[in-house]
């Protein structure tokens, strides 16, 4: 008998109702938020190292496309100069011209664009060093020495997000580096803490 009164004042009390718990804990939610930080922590910097290696291999890869179009140049006119690099428009149209906000004819924006909505922008000059850079595209009679060589390098945008990425170097002697430093468009290599791509 005590058994019955004991489920029964229990009852009463509530004390052996047996409710659904319906909802999440703080704590619980504390730990689903502590884990999705964990996550974002992660990828986020590596989401943006993804962009940086991705516009640096485009940048690559369009001084390569130019480098071949150079050497085509020269095996019909004998000379680098007077080269103007071909341009694929957004619209897939091809035009042969450099950048439009260029008027010493050295800039090629990666990727094409007018102004400065690019992530890397390439300076193709001849390459003699000097102090001043010269264009390829210039009055054949000027000067005897220009259009033997050329020399790309190409800066990152410093107002996009990009800004962290490498300053690369291409030359007609092969010189092929990349710094973290700025390179000179006088410069013979990429000085010190270079990497060969």
């Amino acid at each position: 008998m005590a058994n019955k009164e004991d489920h029964y004042s229990n009852s009463i009390f509530g004390l052996n109702d047996t409710k659904v718990q319906k909802g999440f804990t703080l704590i619980e939610v504390m730990i689903v938020v502590f884990i999705l930080a964990i996550l974002a922590a992660i990828a986020v910097p590596s989401y943006r190292h993804y962009i940086v290696v991705n516009a640096e291999r485009d940048a690559q890869a369009r001084m390569l496309s130019l480098q071949v179009e150079l050497e085509r140049w020269r095996s019909t006119a004998l000379t680098y100069k007077g080269f103007i690099p071909q341009v694929v428009d957004s619209d897939g149209n091809t035009d042969y011209s450099y950048a439009d906000t260029d008027t010493d004819n050295t800039i090629i924006n990666v990727p094409t664009s007018s102004g400065d909505d690019y992530t890397y922008r390439i300076t193709l000059v001849d390459g003699e060093t000097t102090s001043t850079a010269k264009s390829l595209v210039t009055d054949p009679g000027v000067d005897n020495a220009t259009g033997r060589s050329w020399k790309m390098v190409a800066v990152p945008n410093p107002d996009r997000y990009i800004k962290k990425g490498n300053n690369i170097m291409l030359t007609s002697s092969g010189i092929r580096c990349m710094s973290t430093s700025s390179i000179a468009i006088s410069a013979k290599d990429c000085g010190n803490g270079t990497q060969i791509w």
